[in-house]
């Protein structure tokens, strides 16, 4: 979705992220928002991207939507997607095959942090050490 100007009542900042609680709006599942504005070189000046989205409970995606799109005002050009999502049948302990997840609706990527951590869990059997500090380590020739 693209709008000329940046969500009412955020202080006019040039990105956003809105998490709407799902018993807020009568859902199950939480409406994300996410808008953005040239600052992160992803739309002209004074041209900001919004993306809303959720997990579609009634199969209905303009409806189930609806209380994101409100935040919005005035829209210049819009598009709307379904994707569907896929999970794994097995942990791959038996056959070795290891499978993520699809990505979810959620704008803040929790779950996908989530599922990539049990994943690198499950191939290597350790935890994933995030207590390094990423500037302490010599990645001369990494890339």
């Amino acid at each position: 979705r693209k709008q000329m100007h940046p969500i009412e009542n955020t202080k006019e900042n040039n990105s956003v992220q809105i998490v709407i609680p799902g018993a807020q709006v009568g859902r199950k599942n939480d409406v994300f928002v996410c808008s953005m504005g040239s600052e992160h070189a992803v739309a002209a000046k004074g041209v900001y991207i919004a993306i809303v989205s959720t997990k579609m409970e009634i199969g209905k995606p303009e409806e189930e939507v609806a209380p994101g799109l409100k935040l919005l005002g005035q829209i210049m050009q819009r598009f709307t997607t379904v994707a569907t999502t896929y999970e794994p049948i097995g942990d791959g302990s038996d056959d070795k095959c290891y499978i993520s997840s699809s990505f979810d609706g959620s704008s803040h990527f929790e779950n996908d942090c989530d599922d990539l951590l049990s994943l690198y869990k499950r191939v290597t059997g350790e935890e994933l050490d995030m207590t390094i500090n990423a500037d302490s380590v010599d990645t001369a020739g990494d890339y």
